[in-house]
């Protein structure tokens, strides 16, 4: 599925993700694997769901919601082994510890991103602010785009070294927002900062893209007639990652246990630790759809 040749990080690359926030890596994936991540997305969005089990978000139905929204769900690994298969992948964690510099990696979750011609903007945010309610609040984000990106389709676009800003809530309008810059711009004024560059992910399918979870980035709306934007998230945390004190995480602090701040590797599963361990029900799952 990813291909080794392309999962070497360098001291060059290092540099780069600490100045800009984001690393862009080209044809990490196989295209048989692109091909099949694919093939995921209308079965999943229609409800077929291979494992029998329902991923925790899941934001666009047929005949429900509006056909201008883009389609977004989060945990399909859950609901899918094809889409586990990638977001549980050990590569994705190795050079996730090779950028952050560490000791290892959870998955937080993952998010499915799918912008039909016509589908409206997602508001410029910072991925860690939806995982605000852990300690420590620090989240990076492995972005795979599965069809060539352009401007004019809504691929992602970033504020390069906005991850030095300070972390702050949710957007109020995420979806379909009137202006999907307005918060990242307001920030910027009080912070005193000049916007003098965004970069617009103009990538092949198939290449991921690293991001600070501090960086702030969205999409634009996809004004082409026949384009597709398929894509995948894989927001990862530190392996000593705990749940804080704090409020918040309506939906995935359900999975905390009565008194234990320690994320369940049932929910929150080691994807690699220099220590060598890796939660040991991946492989099993991953190819036969079971975690006991």
């Amino acid at each position: 599925m990813i291909r080794a040749e392309n999962a070497v990080i360098t001291e060059n690359d290092k540099i780069k993700f600490e100045e800009a926030g984001f690393l862009v890596i080209e044809n990490l994936l196989e295209l048989e694997a692109v091909s099949e991540l694919r093939g995921a997305f209308p079965r999943v969005f229609a409800g077929q769901f291979e494992t029998g089990v329902y991923p925790d978000e899941w934001y666009w139905r047929e005949g429900m919601s509006l056909p201008d929204v883009t389609r977004h769900m989060a945990n399909a690994w859950k609901s899918d082994l094809g889409i586990a298969r990638l977001v549980l992948n050990e590569r994705i964690a190795r050079i996730a510890c090779a950028l952050t510099g560490w000791n290892g990696v959870r998955l937080g979750q993952d998010t499915l991103w799918w912008k039909t011609p016509g589908t409206k903007a997602v508001a410029l945010h910072q991925d860690t602010s939806f995982m605000d309610f852990m300690i420590p609040a620090q989240t990076l984000t492995c972005w795979v785009a599965l069809d060539d990106t352009s401007r004019d389709a809504g691929t992602l676009e970033y504020i390069p070294g906005s991850h030095k800003w300070p972390l702050v809530p949710i957007p109020e309008e995420f979806h379909k927002p009137e202006d999907y810059r307005a918060t990242m711009r307001h920030m910027a004024e009080t912070l005193g900062e000049e916007i003098t560059e965004i970069y617009y992910a103009e990538i092949p399918a198939g290449s991921c893209i690293f991001h600070a979870g501090e960086i702030w980035h969205g999409s634009g709306p996809n004004v082409s007639r026949k384009k597709m934007r398929r894509s995948i998230g894989i927001h990862l945390l530190p392996e000593e990652a705990r749940f804080s004190e704090r409020g918040g995480g309506y939906i995935y602090r359900r999975y905390q246990k009565t008194g234990d701040p320690v994320p369940d590797e049932s929910f929150f599963p080691v994807l690699w630790s220099g220590s060598g361990s890796r939660t040991g029900w991946i492989d099993r799952y991953c190819k036969e759809g079971h975690r006991l």
